[in-house]
């Protein structure tokens, strides 16, 4: 018997309330479509934040 599941992970960021300036970084992780999101108590500055790409964009 086969089964099949689905395993979805997501990398976003939420504004600081307290800090325009920084965003906090988060992960959804999404199993047969349950979702549960955890902070990764990371943060990163509002102006490095690549949206497009969900990622930090780094200087070379």
């Amino acid at each position: 018997m086969q089964n099949n599941s689905t395993l979805t992970v997501l990398i976003f960021t939420r504004d600081i309330t307290y800090n325009p300036e920084k965003l906090t970084i988060y992960a959804r992780i999404t199993v047969d479509g349950k979702r549960a999101e955890i902070s990764l108590k990371r943060y990163t500055s509002v102006n490095v934040w690549d949206v497009s790409k969900g990622k930090v964009i780094v200087d070379s």
